[in-house]
């Protein structure tokens, strides 16, 4: 099994990124490289990847994250940026002291299981297009609202993520409330 624990985006959110995201990408060209815009009920933030996971280990890590005790988020979103190497399209989620609580209390929770933590420091971003090439934006500067969203968040999931050849598709294996 391939898991992740992640935030999961409002459908009215990820519908407003996805529209925005595809605003910002040049039409498609014969011999580039191409772009794949991520679904929009797939659109999250990753809180802790652990790869892949054997199935025995499923209910130590859901009992693990059921335990934990984090207060409600308030998830601003605060832009548009493109990861350094140049083949990721993201929004920005601000690091809120509520959000980076979560994210440590997941990452602690993860290590007792036998994860070891990402040496990267924790970048909160939603993934909105992939590339196996460099993006290439119409324009590094959007005034898009979509991009600048707040929502708050009740939960957070344990997902499965599922490789096909259209793209990573990924299920919730169960959801966990915030306080």
């Amino acid at each position: 099994m391939r898991l992740f624990i992640g935030i999961g985006l409002p459908l009215s959110v990820a519908e407003a990124l996805a529209g925005a995201a595809r605003a910002l990408l040049p039409p498609e060209r014969e011999g580039g490289a191409r772009v794949r815009l991520t679904r929009q009920q797939d659109m999250h933030v990753t809180l802790s990847f652990l790869g892949h996971v054997e199935p025995s280990l499923l209910e130590q890590i859901q009992q693990s994250l059921a335990v934990l005790h984090a207060d409600r988020i308030r998830l601003q979103l605060n832009g548009v940026d493109i990861f350094s190497n140049g083949g990721i399209l993201l929004a920005k989620a601000e690091p809120s002291p509520n959000l980076l609580s979560l994210t440590e209390q997941v990452l602690q929770a993860m290590e007792h299981c036998g994860f070891p933590r990402e040496q990267r420091p924790f970048t909160p971003h939603v993934t909105l297009a992939r590339s196996k090439g460099r993006i290439k934006l119409v324009s590094r500067q959007s005034h898009d609202s979509a991009f600048r969203q707040t929502f708050r968040v009740d939960e957070f999931c344990l997902y499965q993520s599922f490789t096909r050849p259209e793209g990573s598709q990924y299920q919730v294996l169960r959801t966990f409330p915030l306080a």
